[in-house]
């Protein structure tokens, strides 16, 4: 045993008997702790530089294999690198596709040469996709072993497609990639007999290389492989791409359908008109809302993106485009990042910044519209970003606090003021007792019909454990003497491409939150496997029916198909579908 190894001993046993698991401490606290400890004693043994995680991490896993160590779920949370990436029960993978001609000249979008338009060179994402080619069976291999040597769960993976626009690629590179995607998950374990062994204690992306030998052996078609994900141990729950709103159109719904996309994020950036014109974005709010109706009717996730100040744009205007977002049901999307506009290289705006002297929001302007803006979001979104991940010495022309998010937050916590969308109240601790979780149903209008936010949630804090969105978004085929809506849209032009939905009721999103869980895993972990989807199921069947629909339908990926099968549900097109 070698000295490095006894010390890594000292710091799992001298912590594993001070851990208080009593409750009293979220896990912030405890794994504050735990870096107390360590650092306690490296300054004991004289150690400059401390051990990477990754190590103690390995260390863990061996003492435990040996029953050396009795298994610590806790423990394994704390020891955990960047321990929320899989904490709301799926493992965040993001995958960049490669350069192609934009025929927009947005002011603001930088144009750096073999990289997709908007990106900058040493964004981390960035980074990870050049090492990798641009190849999205290489970025999430190299991902897939990065988290899981680092102690997260790669079972259940939600896939954001990041780069430019995806609409605009040709038909058969989205195909292409998409299927890679699948391949790449399906081939995961067998590549790994194959890695040449790597020092990943000093490699930031913890990339590996591949022997010779090793030829992937890749599907047929879309179709093969996604059909072999189904039994595969790393499979794809979800999948997320990013368009403009003048790219959605009801053939472009057929083909996400097809790639079994469940989440679009659109760039509204404003929903002032002259705005966006004077951006030179070229796209309109009656695009941006017709694109949220026409996702939200074939039950795809809208995430809005907003752009804070915009060339001519003032904190005003950007507090008013907001508003009309969450006001006018016209929009309010499903979840939000927001994104402020920062002057870099190789954009227009460059030039416009050198020439007349464009002057971005200073950081007491920023953080007080930040915090007005996290104020303006109601219970049933998601508040995903605040900032772009842009290093800081890349921005010419903004506020470089890197920490806004944190720093809006806490100053919100000292006026006492609580937030009360998703991000702000799903399960990050052990805290809430899912045993005492009640119902919450909130009812709201949006983009032409009903829709229903039902959680399972803390009585007293509001802490989410469960949640599902639920709408009803045609005329049934019994009908009440009250419209749904005054004024109701049809959703025929849904319903030509998607016949399977006609007179449904659709579930458009259900959601366990908590640490995840493997596929084969069986009992529960605080919020998961403790019947809350079956319970939110029911109560959605019970709203449709009252509302005089006879339908439901609900996407499932092709591993929990069974699960609906045993609740009566049946498979009809990319749906599941029950009478009700």
């Amino acid at each position: 045993m070698t000295d490095k190894t006894k010390i890594i001993d000292e710091i799992l046993n001298d912590w594993l008997k001070k851990m208080d698991l009593s409750g009293n401490k979220d896990l912030i606290e405890v794994r504050e702790d735990f870096h107390k400890i360590k650092n306690k004693i490296f300054w004991k043994y004289k150690i400059a530089k401390p051990f990477a995680s990754i190590q103690l991490i390995e260390r863990y896993n061996e003492l435990e294999s040996t029953w050396e160590l009795k298994e610590n779920l806790v423990f394994k949370k704390v020891l955990r690198k960047r321990w929320i990436r899989s904490l709301s029960g799926v493992t965040v993978i993001s995958l960049l596709t490669e350069f192609f001609w934009c025929p927009w000249k947005c002011v603001y979008c930088p144009s750096f040469e073999g990289l997709p338009k908007s990106y900058i060179p040493n964004e981390p994402a960035v980074q990870r996709a050049e090492l990798n080619h641009f190849d999205p069976i290489m970025q999430i291999h190299n991902r897939l072993r990065a988290l899981e040597i680092t102690g997260h769960k790669i079972e259940k993976n939600d896939i954001r497609i990041i780069g430019w626009t995806w609409s605009v690629y040709p038909k058969t590179y989205q195909e292409k990639f998409i299927k890679w995607v699948y391949d790449a998950f399906n081939t995961y374990d067998n590549m790994k007999k194959y890695i040449e062994k790597t020092d990943l204690s000093s490699d930031r992306f913890a990339s590996f290389k591949i022997k010779e030998t090793y030829k992937a052996k890749l599907s047929n078609s879309l179709e093969e492989a996604k059909k072999l994900n189904e039994t595969s141990r790393c499979r794809v729950i979800w999948v997320a791409i990013e368009t403009r709103p003048d790219w959605i159109n009801i053939e472009e719904i057929a083909r996400l359908r097809k790639y079994w996309v469940t989440r679009v994020e659109i760039w509204y950036q404003t929903t002032i008109d002259e705005i966006n014109k004077l951006n030179k974005r070229w796209h309109w709010n009656k695009e941006s809302i017709e694109a949220t109706k026409l996702l939200k009717d074939a039950w795809i996730k809208v995430v809005a993106h907003m752009m804070p100040n915009l060339l001519w744009s003032t904190p005003d205007l950007d507090k008013k485009a907001l508003k009309e977002v969450f006001e006018n049901p016209d929009f309010r999307p499903d979840e939000l990042k927001i994104y402020p506009m920062v002057v870099t290289d190789k954009s227009e705006l460059t030039e416009i910044w050198k020439k007349w002297g464009f002057k971005a929001y200073n950081d007491k302007t920023l953080i007080n519209l930040t915090a007005e803006l996290e104020t303006m979001i109601p219970e049933y979104v998601r508040l995903n970003r605040t900032y772009r991940d842009i290093p800081a010495n890349e921005i010419l022309e903004w506020s470089k606090v890197a920490n806004l998010r944190q720093i809006v937050e806490n100053n919100l916590k000292k006026e006492g003021i609580k937030l009360t969308d998703i991000r702000h109240r799903e399960i990050k601790d052990w805290k809430n007792d899912p045993q005492k979780a009640v119902l919450n149903t909130f009812k709201y209008e949006a983009s032409a019909w009903k829709e229903f936010f039902l959680t399972f949630e803390d009585p007293e804090d509001r802490t989410i454990f469960s949640l599902l969105r639920l709408r009803l978004n045609q005329n049934p085929p019994v009908t009440s003497d009250i419209p749904l809506i005054k004024g109701e849209q049809k959703t025929d032009s849904i319903i030509s491409v998607l016949p399977e939905l006609k007179w449904c009721a659709l579930i458009r999103e259900i959601h366990t939150f908590w640490d995840q869980l493997s596929i084969w895993e069986k009992g529960s972990t605080f919020g998961q496997h403790l019947g809350f989807w079956k319970k939110l199921i029911a109560e959605a069947e019970r709203i449709a029916k009252e509302n005089w629909y006879k339908k439901m339908a609900v996407i499932a990926w092709v591993w929990v198909r069974a699960y609906y099968v045993k609740r009566w549900y049946r498979l009809d097109g990319e749906y599941m579908v029950k009478e009700i």
